[in-house]
């Protein structure tokens, strides 16, 4: 791989969700010359394509690293990570391991729990999901019968959780703690799904 695609894949990384624009800006070059490197990304699977609205107007075109793009960019943090857990799960064991995980995802909930004010079951996760939606996360709800079911699309772990499926558990807390309901795991993108279902029972609108 050229350097001028390292550096695309490195600042992708960095902005998280950068255009094209940006990318042009960042680099030096013209915005003709960082399409063709991402269109080249884009076909190698190293980075994805969608569209974003930002007020009036055409909706942009925001670029992001796919978890093959995010393996090959230049930075060591999935192997920090994945020997950081190694060695967790070794020391402490695996039921106090699952705790960490647990207390983990419940310490990150707190962050969003201002932004939640409904008791209505629904509005709650229409909060849920445009919170965790706006950083980064790839959520949407549905209505089948008496249950709601919350789907991610895109796993934040899944890179790690090849190697460490326990991480799961995080995603798990995270959710059960902002929605304040016991949320069964019904699908997960480790398991070759298309995405990772949560689903719990409406009882008398609670």
């Amino acid at each position: 791989m050229n350097n001028t695609k390292d550096t695309i894949l490195n600042q992708v990384l960095l902005l998280r969700k950068a255009t094209i624009t940006q990318l042009s800006e960042k680099l030096g070059i013209s915005e003709i010359s960082v399409r063709h490197h991402l269109i080249k990304l884009e076909a190698e699977g190293l980075v994805s394509v969608s569209e974003e609205r930002h007020g009036v107007g055409r909706p942009r075109f925001v670029y992001c690293l796919t978890e093959k793009g995010f393996q090959i960019a230049p930075t060591n943090y999935f192997r920090l990570t994945d020997h950081a857990l190694t060695t967790m799960k070794n020391f402490l064991g695996l039921e106090a391991f699952l705790e960490l995980l647990k207390q983990f995802g419940r310490d990150l909930a707190e962050a969003y729990t201002s932004s939640i004010s409904s008791e209505n079951p629904e509005q709650i996760l229409e909060e849920v999901t445009e919170s965790l939606t706006r950083d980064g996360f790839v959520f949407s709800w549905t209505k089948s019968g008496e249950s709601l079911v919350l789907t991610t699309h895109h796993c934040p772990v899944h890179h790690l959780g090849q190697k460490h499926p326990e991480v799961c558990t995080i995603n798990h807390a995270l959710l059960e703690s902002l929605i304040q309901q016991p949320l069964k795991h019904d699908t997960c993108i480790l398991h070759g799904d298309p995405g990772c279902t949560y689903t719990y029972e409406v009882l008398d609108g609670k």
